[in-house]
C-alpha cells in the first residue's frame, strides 16, 4: 500500500455530487471521482491498450483524497462516537472535528478511546495527537487551507442575452499542505496516470488553470491497524456487490449514506444518483464492493444518449482492519 501527496498549484473546486451549483464544492475527492480520473487519464495516454473491460475493473484500488499538513497525514473523523468521557461544555468542539490524524486513527482502529485533554483540536476541523501537533509547519496548523467566493459574469454563446453574475467557490491550500489518497494493487499503474493527472487537472475549469497539482511525494504507507479484526474502517465510498450479505455488513455497523451523481465525462449526459456507503463507516467483516455501469447500454438506446461507453463508478471498498467500537457493543447488548 502506497500513499501519493497532492501539492497543488492553483485553487481546486470539486462538486462530484453533480449539483450543478458553482457557489458548492467538495472539501476533498471522493474515490470514485479520482479513480475515474486515473482511468480517463489512462485513456488519453494509451488509447489503444485501454478499453471498456479496464473501466468495469481498474488494476488498482483507491482511497478518497484526504487533506495532510506538512507529514501530518489525515482520515475522516469515525462515524461512531471515537472520545471518552467529554465535559458538556467542549462537546461542540468536539462536533467540528472532521478530520483525525494518523496517530489517532491507529488508536481508534485498535479499540481505543481517545481523550479530549490529550488531543490538539484546532479550528480548522483537524484533531491531531500533541506529539504529531510538533510536527505541524509553523503557522498553518490553524489554516492549512481556506475556501472563498469569485464573481463571474455566465454569457449565452450567442453572445445575445444579458449576463448574470454567479459566484464560483473555490478552495486554497497553503504551501505545506494538499491532499493524499492511498493505492493498493498495480501502485505503478497508478502512478503513471497520476503524472498525467497531474498536468491535466482534477476538478471543475481545468482549462483555466484550477486543479493542476503536483505528485511531491510518494512512499510506503504502515497503518498500525489490528492484524485480526471483526470489522472494517472504510477510506473510500462503497457499494454493495451482489454477493456480498449486505445485512451481516450492517449488522454491527456505523455509517453515513451519500447519493452519488454528477456528469459523464466529455458528454452533457447526466449520471443517475445512487446511494453509498460513506468514507470513515464501520462495518462488519470485510467488505468487498463493486464498480457499477452507471449508463447500461438498454439505458443509453432508451433515451438515445450520445455516450459510447456505460460510464463505470468505482465504489469498490479500501479499508482497513478495525476492532468493533465499545459504543457499539453496548447498543448491541443494550
Amino acid at each position: 500500500m502506497r500513499f501519493f501527496k497532492l501539492k497543488f498549484k492553483s485553487a481546486l473546486h470539486v462538486d462530484s455530487k453533480g449539483s450543478g451549483n458553482q457557489e458548492s464544492l467538495d472539501e476533498f475527492i471522493h474515490s470514485d471521482t479520482l479513480s475515474a480520473a486515473l482511468c480517463i487519464s489512462r485513456k488519453t495516454l494509451y488509447p489503444e491498450d485501454t478499453n471498456q473491460d479496464y473501466f468495469l475493473n481498474p488494476p488498482f484500488t483507491v482511497s478518497s483524497a484526504f487533506p495532510y499538513i506538512g507529514d501530518v497525514l489525515f482520515f475522516p473523523c469515525p462515524a461512531w462516537r471515537i472520545w471518552g468521557d467529554i465535559d458538556i461544555a467542549r462537546r461542540k468542539e468536539i462536533k467540528k472535528v472532521r478530520w483525525i490524524s494518523k496517530g489517532l486513527l491507529e488508536k481508534v482502529l485498535n479499540g481505543n478511546e481517545l481523550q479530549y485533554e490529550d488531543v490538539k483540536a484546532l479550528k480548522s476541523g483537524v484533531a491531531v495527537s500533541r506529539e504529531e501537533y510538533k510536527d505541524l509547519p509553523l503557522g498553518e496548523e490553524e489554516n492549512p487551507w481556506q475556501f472563498d467566493e469569485r464573481q463571474r459574469v455566465s454569457v449565452d454563446r450567442v453572445g445575445c442575452g444579458d449576463g448574470e453574475t454567479f459566484f464560483f467557490a473555490l478552495q486554497f491550500f497553503a504551501p505545506s499542505s494538499g491532499l493524499f489518497f492511498l493505492v493498493s494493487g498495480n501502485e505503478d499503474e497508478a502512478e503513471k496516470s497520476l503524472h498525467f493527472l497531474a498536468d491535466s487537472g482534477i476538478g471543475a475549469d481545468r482549462n483555466s488553470g484550477l486543479g493542476h497539482f503536483e505528485a511531491c511525494e510518494s512512499g510506503t504507507i504502515d497503518i498500525n491497524a489490528p492484524k485480526s479484526a471483526d470489522g472494517a474502517y472504510t477510506l473510500s465510498l462503497f457499494n454493495p456487490s451482489a454477493n456480498e450479505d449486505v445485512q451481516e455488513l450492517v449488522s454491527t455497523s456505523a455509517y453515513l449514506l451519500q447519493s452519488r451523481s454528477g456528469w459523464v465525462h466529455g458528454s452533457t449526459a447526466g449520471r443517475p444518483p445512487i446511494r453509498v456507503f460513506a468514507e470513515g463507516s464501520y462495518l462488519s467483516g470485510k467488505p468487498s464492493g463493486r464498480v457499477v455501469p452507471m449508463l447500461p447500454e438498454h439505458v443509453r438506446e432508451k433515451y438515445s444518449l450520445d455516450v459510447g461507453h456505460s460510464a463505470p463508478r468505482d465504489f469498490r471498498a479500501f479499508s482497513l482492519p478495525c476492532k468493533q467500537p465499545g459504543c457499539l457493543k453496548e447498543v448491541c447488548h443494550g
